[in-house]
């Protein structure tokens, strides 16, 4: 009872009394425990964003005028989870940012059918381990568990329903998607693990997609809604029989986002995201002009377009089997120094850094990881776009900055990192791979062997 009262006093503290001849406002806020940042962000993903500053005693309170009934997304810190809103709703919650999800409670006008959102969430995640134990189970077993499952699912919603006859038809079907969509989506990748065994299912299997309501491309951010779509696409694209790490694979990608998601800028942005995730991916014999015609035949985002035509601008300055251009780098000490007398007689892997698109926590461990594993490689990580900074754990000698004017630039135009390895007399084995390729560790054994 305690951890509703807190945010209840909060609640009447902060809005006070209502009376009639007032406008009536939205209310959303609450109190968050060992805050991981000063502020929340709440958004629609769409045409509302508001930043709401925390107090010191760490509670937030935002105030509306003509609010929009719907579904939202508030972040704090790494962490994010959804409210659906009402006007007038005076919604507060308090959550422990050691156990975001778990301890995260809603109180106020309409808290129950949030809180039921997170109970939903929370039982799909407990669910999604149960069924991750049972992916081995033969194909009728597999079935009965999920519609079991299903009806579950279905007899909440319909005992909701029953005992809340006025909810609004939007939040019903919110409702809806939280607890049958993920149950879907596991019917998704048991397809896709089973095609991976070589065991595909017959076209019956498939009969649940006609109880699925796809199109509303404004659910997108909505985790369970967004995770049944891009499986599904995904598994489209195993369907058809293609190896992931082709570029037919990936132009099947393309094509069924183009099929699925009909608002241009979401579609877009998938578009986009895709191409880079799995150009990042791809292996060392993988050219993917394929895709890039492909992408630029689908996209209308002028933008992103501009930032894949520098990148495959960049892929065209260094030449795999030639010698690598010369440039100058910034040593630690401040000196410059080209880079032919850093690699010289040197098996040398060059990781250029880029801030915008890489976490420096994930970078530092992979750099050290690759740097213990393979002693024989001269690993150079360069930090091309952070002037006057140096990546954290990363010890520093591994470490160079690109001074001002260096050559280096003409083939750093875009704002991808670009990891380029070289063997001992400074020829090209790689021009352009990532740390996240498919293939990168045996590259990096071929170069220990050579």
């Amino acid at each position: 009872m305690t951890k509703y009262l807190i945010p209840f006093l909060l609640l009447t503290t902060i809005i006070g009394c209502n009376t009639p001849n007032k406008t009536k406002y939205t209310y959303f806020g609450g109190k968050i425990i060992n805050p991981k940042g000063c502020y929340v962000i709440l958004s629609d993903h769409k045409n509302f964003r508001d930043t709401i500053m925390l107090s010191k005693d760490n509670t937030f309170m935002g105030k509306y005028e003509n609010f929009k009934e719907g579904l939202y997304i508030f972040d704090h810190g790494p962490e994010y989870q959804y409210v659906y809103i009402q006007p007038s709703d005076s919604l507060l919650f308090r959550l422990n940012t050691w156990d975001f999800d778990e301890s995260l409670v809603f109180s106020g006008k309409n808290a129950e059918r949030n809180n039921l959102l997170i109970e939903t969430f929370l039982k799909h995640e407990e669910d999604k381990r149960r069924l991750f134990d049972n992916k081995k189970l033969e194909k009728f077993k597999f079935i009965s568990k999920i519609d079991s499952l299903l009806l579950s699912k279905q007899s909440i919603l319909k005992k909701y329903k029953k005992e809340h006859r006025e909810e609004p038809l939007e939040f019903l079907d919110i409702l809806n998607i939280s607890l049958t969509y993920p149950v879907y989506s596991n019917l998704e990748t048991y397809s896709i693990d089973n095609i991976e065994n070589e065991e595909p299912l017959d076209s019956n299997y498939f009969s649940y997609r006609d109880k699925i309501e796809l199109g509303r491309d404004s659910l997108m951010f909505y985790g369970p809604y967004y995770r049944y779509v891009i499986n599904k696409i995904y598994n489209e694209a195993y369907l058809k029989g293609s190896d992931e790490k082709s570029q037919i694979f990936v132009k099947s990608l393309l094509n069924n986002i183009n099929q699925e998601l009909t608002d241009e800028k979401i579609k877009d942005r998938f578009l986009y995201s895709t191409v880079v995730y799995h150009f990042n991916k791809r292996t060392k014999s993988n050219s993917y002009k394929d895709v890039f015609h492909r992408y630029f035949e689908l996209s209308r985002d002028i933008e992103n377009k501009k930032k894949i035509q520098r990148l495959i601008n960049d892929i065209k300055q260094i030449k795999i089997d030639k010698r690598i251009p010369d440039f100058k780098l910034e040593a630690p000490t401040g000196n410059w120094v080209d880079v032919s007398k850093i690699i010289r007689n040197k098996k040398t892997v060059i990781f250029f850094k880029s801030q915008k698109v890489n976490s420096r926590e994930r970078i530092a461990s992979r750099v050290n990881y690759f740097i213990k594993k393979y002693p024989e490689i001269n690993f150079i990580l360069v930090n091309s776009r952070v002037k006057g900074k140096f990546t954290k754990n990363v010890p520093i000698r591994y470490q160079y900055k690109i001074p001002e004017n260096s050559k280096a630039f003409n083939f750093l135009t875009s704002e991808f990192s670009r990891l380029v390895i070289v063997d001992e007399n400074g020829i090209v084995k790689n021009d352009y791979t990532s740390t996240s390729a498919y293939d990168i560790e045996q590259q990096f054994k071929e170069l220990q062997k050579k």
